[in-house]
């Protein structure tokens, strides 16, 4: 058994490692995006909007924000070009005729997804301190923390993928769920205020919103970057990150398993 499951996660180490390669050669242009993307939403935030009446650390606020949301907006793409795949029959099938478990290869989509959206995303808080300077404390930063939740939030946002893309019919369908899913959950999901800002407009519907997923995505690393003042505590944002991950990634993983009756 022991030897079985070794040869298991040696393929599944060589699919990552074949990914890897493949982000090495496209990384510069992956960052270059990551940052026009970032740059566009954080200067209008710190340069203008607080010139509109907004408080002079929402540049700093929006700039976390846009660290994790990076991962989120990824689920669009990686979802398109998964279920165009599964029409095409062609890699994911040659993935499940290789000597490892099945389920494993939705394991490695999710992975890849995490790291894929991570690598590339590392760059946005030191470009964003150097841009901004003064309008961005650091003073509470917590590496640790910081590290823990980014990459909790990466293997998240990969494992809600599968999850989201299990109910996809085809790729040309794809827009729904970024402008019906998607979006609404990360507008409202604490990427453009904090919830306890929320709560004190509307405590009911600050309430209703912690069923939002990303609300703990959100204040989770506006906590570890800019100090657990005004945000929920870390340790409960982590926890329920990672119920969700192993609940939306079992639930996107059986659904795809009867979708595609692999064994």
């Amino acid at each position: 058994m022991l030897l079985k499951a070794r040869s298991y996660f040696y393929v599944f180490w060589l699919l990552l490692k074949t990914d890897l390669l493949v982000l090495k050669k496209n990384i510069i242009g992956k960052i270059i995006n990551v940052l026009c993307w970032s740059s566009s939403i954080v200067i209008v935030s710190t340069f203008i909007l607080t010139k509109l009446g907004m408080t002079e650390k929402y540049g700093e606020f929006i700039a976390v924000s846009a660290i994790a949301s990076q991962c989120w907006w990824g689920i669009w793409d990686s979802a398109y070009w998964m279920l165009a795949d599964i029409e095409d029959k062609k890699v994911i099938d040659y993935k499940f005729a290789l000597p490892m478990s099945s389920w494993l290869v939705l394991v490695q989509y999710a992975v890849r997804h995490a790291i894929y959206r991570l690598l590339p995303s590392l760059i946005i808080l030191p470009f964003f301190k150097i841009i901004l300077g003064s309008r961005m404390n650091l003073s509470n930063f917590s590496f640790f923390k910081f590290s823990l939740m980014f990459i909790t939030i990466s293997l998240f946002t990969g494992f809600f993928y599968i999850f989201v893309s299990s109910f996809v019919k085809n790729s040309s369908r794809v827009d729904t769920i970024g402008i019906r899913l998607l979006f609404p959950i990360w507008f409202f999901g604490a990427s453009q205020n904090s919830w306890w800002i929320m709560h004190s407009v509307n405590s009911k519907i600050a309430y209703g919103i912690l069923l939002n997923p990303w609300v703990y995505a959100m204040e989770g690393m506006h906590s570890a970057v800019l100090g657990p003042k005004g945000y929920l505590p870390f340790w409960v944002c982590f926890a329920v990150l990672w119920v969700c991950i192993f609940g939306f990634g079992l639930i996107g993983i059986l659904r795809f398993k009867k979708r595609l009756d692999f064994v």
